[in-house]
Parts: structure tokens; sequence; C-alpha cells
């Protein structure tokens, strides 16, 4: 091929303008197309995050029998506490949507194992697959008689499983002639991944950012079961040496309404700081330590700060609370939700668990 035979072609322009998040880790991978390309392994975490999350909110108990031994059930959704009545989710992690020959010895097992009594059958049994089911399949699950009587043409190349009695007996067929084929059905990728974002894995699995809205705090009534807190009692040691008189109450510091408006700030911004904490255990994964990462941060911000020499306790508050406000975080997983009365509010919680004093 000589020079004159090629041909000049434009760049491709399908970037659009790219924002500095995407210049650093690439474009976003929409969900369904991750749930394509993740590993087996992976896949299977999805799967336990989603029963975690999802199926917990639906079924009144949830087993995970996947294994070698799992008779045909992976994920069992219990609907009533006598665990009588069931959903099963069968999961295949296969890189095509599935076909009929990837379930038919699922479909022995449990015609198998429900015969002998092992178990009862399900309410309803989904298959559950990264790709989902391809057009056969699907087109299988909704005629429920062909359904049946292709099973009944392919059980004898699929029915050595380890089950016994799988021969396809006049007895084991009439039992599955009593079967509703109804039952099997599928969760489309695109609904498992609703149904996961409802969970709080799904900020970690998928990316996107925090899904869920922060509920402002109520904080509203002074109850007299917060004068046992020690932030609270920190407080009020902190206005009387500034004040150079007793300070036990409310109703006493009232008459200083600098100081009284004082401690409406910084116990309106101690619940904020709680309403971070909660939105974080609604929001990450279990056992995520974003916000408990925040709270030492804040620390090592203002240690230094709170440990300085002061006129008064009520100098050393206001300095370093001051400077909890400035601190800029960067890499802190809640660092969109993060606001002013947050940071604030860490002080406090420093002080509740000893790690901080004002007096």
């Amino acid at each position: 091929m000589t020079n004159t035979d090629l041909e000049e072609v434009e760049a491709p322009k399908s970037f659009g303008t790219l924002t500095n998040s995407e210049m650093l880790t690439g474009i976003p991978i929409p969900p369904i197309d991750r749930l394509k390309i993740i590993s087996s392994e992976e896949f299977e975490d999805l799967i336990r995050e989603w029963i975690a999350g999802y199926c917990k909110k639906k079924y009144k108990s949830v087993l995970k029998t996947g294994g070698a031994n799992d008779k045909g059930r992976d994920v069992v959704g219990f609907i009533n506490e006598e665990k009588t009545v069931y959903d099963n989710f069968q999961c295949k992690h296969y890189d095509h949507p599935l076909m009929p020959s990837d379930i038919w010895s699922e479909l022995i097992k449990l015609c198998c194992y429900s015969k002998n009594g092992d178990y009862s059958l399900p309410r309803k049994y989904y298959f559950v697959a990264p790709q989902g089911v391809g057009g056969t399949l699907a087109g299988y699950l909704g005629s429920p008689t062909m359904f049946k009587t292709k099973l009944y043409e392919n059980w004898d190349s699929h029915k050595n499983i380890g089950v016994i009695n799988s021969e396809l007996t006049e007895e084991l067929k009439a039992y599955i002639e009593t079967i509703n084929f109804d039952i099997f059905t599928f969760l489309d990728p695109q609904e498992l991944i609703e149904q996961h974002k409802t969970t709080n894995y799904y900020t970690a699995r998928f990316g996107g950012g925090l899904l869920n809205r922060r509920n402002e705090p109520d904080f509203s009534t002074y109850t007299d079961s917060e004068y046992s807190l020690r932030f609270i009692e920190q407080l009020f040691l902190a206005y009387s040496d500034c004040l150079k008189k007793e300070i036990k109450s409310i109703e006493e510091l009232k008459n200083s309404s600098t100081h009284f408006q004082h401690f409406g700030r910084q116990r309106s911004s101690f619940y904020w700081a709680e309403s971070l904490n909660q939105f974080s255990r609604d929001s990450l994964p279990e056992g995520d330590r974003s916000f408990e990462d925040l709270k030492e941060e804040i620390f090592q911000g203002v240690v230094d700060i709170c440990l300085s020499d002061y006129d008064d306790a009520y100098k050393r508050i206001v300095k370093t609370t001051l400077e909890a406000s400035k601190m800029t975080i960067h890499s802190n997983a809640l660092v969109s939700v993060t606001r002013v009365m947050d940071k604030i509010g860490l002080c406090h919680h420093l002080i509740n668990e000893e790690k901080l004093s004002w007096v």
C-alpha cells in the first residue's frame, strides 16, 4: 500500500467535554455494563450485598445456600416466619445470556429434591444472571406448558447431576405434572441494579456518588437527659470559667445572651454531626469507617489548638471550633455531604469521647 492509497480520517469526537473526575478515572461505566464485566467472585459479592440490603426488607429471613450441596437453591427468601413460603433465586454468572441448556440441571434438582421431601416448592423461582436470559429461554419462561415439555425432552442429557433417583420415572413425571410452571421466571439485570440501588452497598459497588438525601436533625426540644452528656457538662463548665460564676442549667445561661446563643449553636452542631453519623450508616456499606476517619481528621486538625493556653475555657471552644470549621476535607467518602456544622459538631463528639476537653 502506498501513501496515496491512504485516506485522511478525522479523530472521533464521541467524548465531548470531559470533567476533571473523568480525566482522572475515565468515563464512568454504566451499572448495566459493569454488571457484565465483573468477575464471578464480584458477582457473588454483589448478590450477597443485594441479599443483605434489599432482600431483608422484602423477606422475613434470607438463607444463602450456594455451594456444591445447594440442592438447586442458591438464595432463599422466606415470606413468613414459619419458613413455609419462600422465593428461590438461582444465580448464574456466565459470559452470555442464559440459555435453556444452562438451567435444565437446576430444574431437575428442584423436581427431584422437592419430590423426595428435602424441601417444598417455592412460591417463585427466579433465575439471576449478569446478562439476563436469552430469547429462547425467555420464550420458554413465558409459556409454562412448552417449558415443561422441553424439560422432559432434555431430561436424559442433563440428569447426571449427583441427585439420587434422577431417572424420569412415571412416578416422578406424575409429580412434575402437578407443578405449576408459572413459578419460574427471571430477575432482569436492570431490575437487580434498581433493587441493589436501595441498599447502602450500591455506591461502593457502582460509584456515582451518594444517592441518599441527608435529613436535618431534630434538636428543637432540650431534655433534662442531655445534662448527663459530657459535651453539655463541658460547655457549662466553660461558660462558668468565662463568667466567673457557676452555670448548671439552661435557665442560668439565659442571663448571658452571648453564651446562651453560643450554646444553641454548639448543641445543634452536635446533632448535625450525629445525623451525619446516621447518614453514613444508612448510605455506606456495613463496616465503613468514613465517619470515624472524618472525626479523626478533625481531631488531628484541632488538638493542638485545643491544648493551647487561653484566658478562659470559652475562648478555647471558640478557637478550636473555628479551626474545625475552616478545615478542608479531600479524600473522605462523606466530603460531598459534610457541612460546617458537622465539623464543629465533631469537636463536641470528641469531647463526649474524652479525646478533647474544654476545661
